[in-house]
């Protein structure tokens, strides 16, 4: 019994190991037919993990043609609210006339104007003034007739238009012999002067980039504008075809904008870009510029008697004054009579009769905040005729420049404490320096504008026998000429 319990029979063994065999075959099979799913398994996740990445590199495809897109409109967008800001122009100062160029108020006139024989003319044509005898103009009458400066210039040969017609076109010209010399001697005066009166002078640049043009409140794309454009290929190159300068925000070419710069219709745009992206410190400022440089003007819808000899040309020369203040208005405002008082002085000097204008609101440029215009009288017009013009920008200019000033501004700040009502203590406080930056202020005048100077300068003081006389304070730049005579001896 012993021996039955302990070994077991022969037969039951070798059922039991038939049954353990057949476990041990389904294992094998069980094991075969797992190991089999899970490289199924495998392969199915792998082609999963496949087809998801080609789905998102499709997804990424197709977001970064969206995002492409959103940014292509969103610079557009972009540019065109630019397009419509820019046209928004600066605050009108409090005192500024409102309304069209007649509501100009007439600030002072001074000298008596030269008249010709028997002729009556208004005080103070265009502008809503009355007096003076009926708005009859008061004056000097000359005893013989007074030309005007086209005529006194052909006896004197002082210009040459007709040349610079065929070499250039209308509107350009010629000066020679004394004129040339009249041209060096009022930008050396006006020089002088200004750097007499604590101007630095500067030589400007007669090309800007349109950008610089656009942020001093000029339009230079406009179909109206009066700039010119520097291109540095031929019209009609096929050079200038693959351009992206040449191409205007609106997709119209211009070939003749390839080099994207400009020619400047005045020096003020050159002295204001001379500070732009720069920060500058307030112990700096005021800056006070005299820029001397060529202005080119368009002058494109100009007719009739406005553009007869060298009262409105396409190119002269001119004397421009610059200055950079504080953001106080009442500051920029001080500086603005200092630069009109500083015309006055120049043109008290040259002997001429003037007047000075406060313009009104219509009259004003973009830029302008509030802009005075000095006229002189031209006897051989008959007529006022502007010489020059002075403006206060404020900061106009400078946020479209970025032209910056580091202030350090006071802080006060309440320390005191809670205290009760027995506590007969007053408040104490502390000062803080806090370093800010602030845009300037901006603000030009012409100092000389060489041609209608010259037009001034001819009809006021011509002589009965066909001669100018100079003024005295530009005979030490003329070579020792005082008078400008007939170069026959006659007068015609």
């Amino acid at each position: 019994m012993k021996a039955l319990f302990s070994g077991g029979s022969p037969k039951g063994n070798q059922k039991k190991n038939s049954i353990n065999k057949d476990k041990a075959a389904a294992t094998a099979v069980a094991g075969s037919e797992t190991e089999a799913e899970t490289t199924e398994t495998k392969e199915l996740t792998r082609e999963a993990k496949e087809a998801r990445r080609q789905e998102l590199v499709e997804r990424g495809r197709v977001l970064k043609d969206e995002i492409h897109l959103q940014e292509a409109e969103l610079t557009m967008l972009e540019n065109q609210l630019y397009e419509q800001a820019i046209l928004i122009p600066n605050n009108t100062h409090p005192t500024t006339p409102i309304g069209p160029e007649s509501a100009a108020q007439l600030i002072r006139v001074h000298g008596l104007p030269r008249l010709n024989q028997d002729v009556k003319a208004h005080a103070h044509p265009g502008l809503e003034i009355g007096g003076e005898e009926g708005g009859v103009l008061l004056g000097n009458e000359s005893d013989y007739p007074l030309l005007d400066h086209v005529t006194l210039a052909k006896q004197l040969d002082l210009f040459d238009f007709e040349s610079a017609t065929a070499v250039t076109g209308a509107r350009w010209y010629y000066l020679k012999n004394e004129a040339a010399l009249l041209e060096l001697a009022l930008i050396q005066f006006a020089t002088q002067r200004a750097v007499q009166a604590g101007f630095m002078p500067v030589i400007t640049p007669d090309v800007v980039r349109p950008e610089v043009v656009q942020a001093c409140g000029f339009q230079p794309r406009d179909e109206a504008s009066q700039t010119y454009w520097v291109s540095t290929v031929p019209p009609g190159s096929n050079k200038a075809v693959a351009a992206p300068a040449a191409i205007a925000s609106d997709g119209t070419f211009h070939p003749h904008q390839h080099a994207a710069l400009c020619l400047v219709a005045t020096a003020e745009i050159a002295l204001a870009g001379m500070n732009m992206n720069k920060v500058l410190e307030e112990s700096q400022l005021p800056i006070k510029m005299a820029g001397f440089g060529r202005a080119f003007r368009a002058e494109a819808g100009s007719r009739g008697a406005e553009v007869k000899g060298l009262y409105r040309v396409h190119q002269f020369s001119k004397v421009e004054l610059f200055a950079l203040t504080r953001s106080d208005p009442g500051e920029s405002d001080r500086m603005l009579e200092e630069i009109r008082k500083f015309q006055e002085n120049i043109f008290d000097e040259l002997g001429l009769c003037y007047r000075v204008l406060d313009m009104p609101s219509e009259e004003l440029g973009a830029s302008a905040y509030k802009k005075y215009d000095i006229e002189a009288w031209m006897p051989g017009r008959n007529s006022w005729g502007e010489i020059s013009s002075t403006s206060n920008c404020t900061d106009y200019q400078s946020r479209r420049l970025n032209i910056r000033y580091r202030a350090n501004r006071i802080i006060q700040r309440d320390t005191s404490a809670l205290s009760s009502s027995t506590d007969n203590s007053s408040p104490s406080s502390s000062s803080n320096s806090h370093t800010i930056t602030e845009f300037a202020h901006t603000l030009n005048g012409t100092a000389m504008a060489i041609p209608r100077i010259i037009v001034a300068l001819l009809e006021t003081f011509q002589q009965q026998d066909g001669s100018v006389k100079l003024p005295e304070c530009l005979w030490p730049y003329m070579a020792g000429v005082t008078v400008i005579r007939p170069k026959d001896g006659t007068r015609s």
